[in-house]
């Protein structure tokens, strides 16, 4: 019990790092202000990791590659720490490929997250800068939906298909973050 409870804890504080770090990326890409509530939070609590890695890897044109890398390595530490704790071998999927489909399930799942938060937010708060700076990070994933899929009425169904599309991504792509692959 105890066993599972450190397992708990160990995934969702890699998974808030990972996608904080994500977000981090994602903020500088879109150059959202320094001073936006977004970017503040993640630098702060990811400056410690990502500073010195910029010093080795430059930031160039719109990536912020050392926030990649360092969500990258947080990827590999929570992989190697999940099969620590549940005692799963080291094998070549699990030390290379987990990591990797790790950091792409933080992303779906940012996106998945980001989608459903914008959307309860343009019926609560329409006006709230928040909700702005939400929509400029999801609108790249929504626009192309919007484009095949018409209107109904007043009705935008488009981020549902995008949350649709996510989680169906995340089914696949889950086993393998955990070492597994689906056959």
């Amino acid at each position: 019990m105890l066993l599972g409870l450190l397992q708990f804890v160990v995934g969702v504080v890699t998974s808030l790092f990972g996608v904080l770090l994500l977000l981090r990326a994602w903020t500088y890409a879109w150059a959202l202000s320094p001073r936006h509530p977004f970017v503040q939070l993640s630098r702060r609590v990811s400056d410690w990791l990502v500073a010195p890695l910029s010093k080795v890897i430059p930031r160039q044109g719109g990536y912020d590659w050392p926030s990649l890398l360092a969500a990258l390595l947080v990827a590999v530490v929570a992989v190697l720490l999940q099969r620590v704790l549940t005692g799963m071998p080291m094998t070549t999927i699990g030390l290379v490929v987990a990591p990797l489909a790790t950091v792409l399930r933080w992303a779906l799942e940012m996106i998945s997250w980001g989608a459903f938060i914008w959307v309860a937010m343009t019926w609560l708060n329409p006006q709230s800068p928040m909700t702005y700076a939400l929509g400029t990070l999801i609108d790249p994933f929504i626009r192309p939906i919007r484009r095949v899929l018409p209107m109904f009425s007043r009705f935008d169904f488009s981020p549902i298909v995008v949350i649709l599309l996510a989680n169906l991504a995340l089914i696949l792509v889950t086993p393998i973050s955990h070492g597994y692959i689906p056959i």
